[in-house]
């Protein structure tokens, strides 16, 4: 096991843990580096030249899923064959390319990652990662039962390419990099697990859209599921959205559109309207729409009147929006880390 890096801070407004070689010198900084990533995601090592590296590691969780953004100079970051063997939690390690390029190689395969390019690799075999220059990569680890829940073989699919010019990987990648950013304002566990299960099938649609997945009996519902939350995050100012209007769009029966977010253990007009609440608590924590009122803020995610919006919100966050926003206002001064996510 690795030991716990001494320079782990874990931020009291975000929840993000945030660790960084700042402050360290000589080999102290690959050595610390090393016991991070080994901490966060699985056995590896890290080698640079001249032991000279500059990083940081940020770092949230969802149920049974790890998120975390690593930051670097000129790094090869390996898997070896040994630490594979060894490895006791098998899981993938989903990478989002953010900035840089990465040359990443497993089971033969060699593959150059651009920013909002996605590939899937395998704890339980060796891989290699190597950049020459300052790159940025946000990482997902996915338990391996959980991935088989919704992809079929993915040890099939490991370090196949997942292009920002495919429409599925781009709004798997967008969903990926909006959970970042908003996971530190959803603190209630249920909504937690529904937002790792809604991403899991934002997953599955990129994965399906790969010319060399098997996927039979899963593509059509995922890749659907998919289109119609991408749907319902587009129009959620409309009030006149609901399950008929959403069915409709989908060329689908109202039937069937239950029966698909049933299988994400969430009905689709609470998820309509936990989605709602969610933007309008965004928006209500922002200093910048520090002038918009409460009621404006709902009329403009399509709540229909402001008690509904209020008594939803009391039921969601266990306080007022009066109340929540002055909570998040007063946090404002306090030091987060940043998160570089602007695209």
């Amino acid at each position: 096991m690795p030991r716990v890096p001494l320079g782990k801070k874990g931020d009291p407004v975000t929840g993000i843990q945030a660790l960084s070689t700042e402050g360290l010198v000589g080999a102290k900084r690959i050595e610390f580096w090393n016991d991070v990533v080994c901490d966060t995601f699985t056995s590896l090592t890290v080698d640079v030249p001249g032991n000279q590296i500059n990083a940081r590691m940020r770092r949230q969780d969802l149920p049974e899923v790890r998120f975390a953004i690593a930051d670097s100079t000129r790094a090869t970051v390996t898997h070896s064959r040994e630490q594979a063997s060894r490895c006791s939690d098998a899981s993938f390690l989903l990478h989002l390319q953010l900035r840089g390029v990465s040359v990443n190689q497993q089971g033969g395969r060699e593959l150059a990652l651009s920013p909002g390019d996605l590939t899937l690799f395998d704890s339980s075999r060796p891989y290699r990662v190597s950049f020459d220059s300052p790159t940025s990569i946000l990482v997902m680890r996915i338990p391996r039962t959980l991935l088989r829940e919704y992809v079929a073989c993915p040890e099939k699919l490991t370090l196949l390419p997942m292009p920002h010019s495919s429409a599925e990987s781009r709004l798997a990648a967008r969903f990926i990099r909006d959970v970042w950013r908003r996971l530190p304002e959803t603190t209630d566990e249920a909504s937690k697990r529904h937002l790792t299960r809604a991403l899991m099938s934002v997953i599955a649609a990129a994965c399906a859209a790969l010319p060399q997945a098997d996927v039979r009996g899963w593509t059509h519902g995922a890749v659907l599921r998919v289109q119609l939350i991408d749907f319902i995050e587009s129009n959620l100012w409309d009030p006149e959205l609901d399950p008929s209007a959403i069915a409709q769009k989908g060329r689908i029966s109202l039937r069937y559109l239950h029966l698909l977010f049933r299988e994400q253990g969430e009905s689709v007009s609470r998820y309509i309207q936990r989605r709602r609440l969610e933007e309008c608590a965004r928006l209500l924590g922002d200093p910048l729409r520090a002038g918009s009122s409460v009621t404006h803020i709902a009329c403009a995610h399509g709540f229909k009147s402001s008690a509904h919006f209020c008594r939803a919100f009391r039921e969601h966050y266990r306080m007022t929006p009066s109340e929540f926003r002055a909570a998040r206002l007063a946090c404002v001064d306090r030091p987060c880390p940043p998160i570089p996510l602007d695209s």
